[in-house]
């Protein structure tokens, strides 16, 4: 994990300057965007490989983590370039319900071995990776329950605040006897915690600024929002195809021979 932190740094910039992008509707945001996730996928498919070319004995919480961050990557860029088939979303759900009971197996773990050593430190352990368990339920539910999966995603957000808040108020001891905050102790984790936090902390932050009216939605100017509106639904699984075609797909053709009968070129 340590050894890709610049490489994530410079994915988190892509990130923040693809959503930029696409906010002003410029068609290369989405690319950016997609570009990045599918980046994230290769990083986290290149150490699921190397996970499963060692010899020795193989840890298969570490396998299942990697295989669904993988997933959950690859499948984030298919849904920011409007890609969809049979079975995607179902997919999805089995991922981010696995990574969740991951986390959930890790937050237990580590609040027992910290309960004895320091209360105020576990507790605080265990509502960051709360937060995360959450954050990764939001995103399971959103396609089919989108009123819950807001606000489950509200309270993993506020849970996100509280861990923020205890670890500048208040410091604990850890194993070694040493205070330290809890933000300073999970950053020590030698797994992919901080970096799901973190990607959780900009979209909340996205979304949160969005829905105030601050910042615009991300769109692309490639085809008309109502385009990305039937996608959405075909996704979403609310929309069941006809003759084997879903409307965005009958739509996309309709609009792309439009463009070819009056000479008009993609942007």
């Amino acid at each position: 994990m340590k050894r890709d932190q610049s490489l994530y740094y410079l994915l988190f910039v892509l990130l923040i300057m693809g959503a930029f992008a696409a906010m002003a509707q410029n068609s290369y945001g989405l690319k950016i965007l997609g570009g990045v996730a599918a980046a994230f996928g290769l990083i986290f498919g290149v150490r699921l490989i190397s996970l499963l070319w060692k010899k020795d004995r193989k840890n298969i919480y570490a396998l299942i983590e990697m295989s669904s961050l993988t997933l959950l990557a690859f499948i984030l860029m298919l849904r920011v370039f409007y890609i969809h088939f049979q079975f995607v979303e179902g997919l999805f759900v089995v991922a981010g319900i696995c990574l969740a009971g991951i986390y959930m197996r890790k937050m237990i773990y580590r609040y027992r071995k910290l309960q004895p050593i320091n209360n105020f430190l576990a507790l605080s352990v265990l509502i960051f990776h709360a937060s995360i368990i959450l954050f990764l339920l939001s995103l399971v539910v959103m396609p089919f329950v989108p009123g819950s999966a807001q606000i489950v995603g509200a309270l993993a957000f506020i849970l996100l605040l509280c861990f923020l808040t205890a670890s500048l108020v208040k410091k604990g001891r850890g194993e070694d006897g040493e205070p330290v905050s809890a933000l300073k102790y999970v950053l020590q984790y030698k797994d992919y915690s901080f970096l799901i936090i973190s990607l959780f902390f900009l979209f909340s932050l996205y979304v949160g600024f969005n829905k105030a009216g601050m910042i615009p939605a991300i769109y692309s100017d490639e085809f008309p929002q109502a385009y990305f509106e039937l996608v959405d639904k075909a996704a979403s699984g609310k929309e069941k195809p006809v003759d084997g075609k879903y409307r965005y797909q009958v739509f996309k053709e309709k609009y792309d021979d439009f463009l070819k009968r009056n000479k008009i070129a993609h942007k």
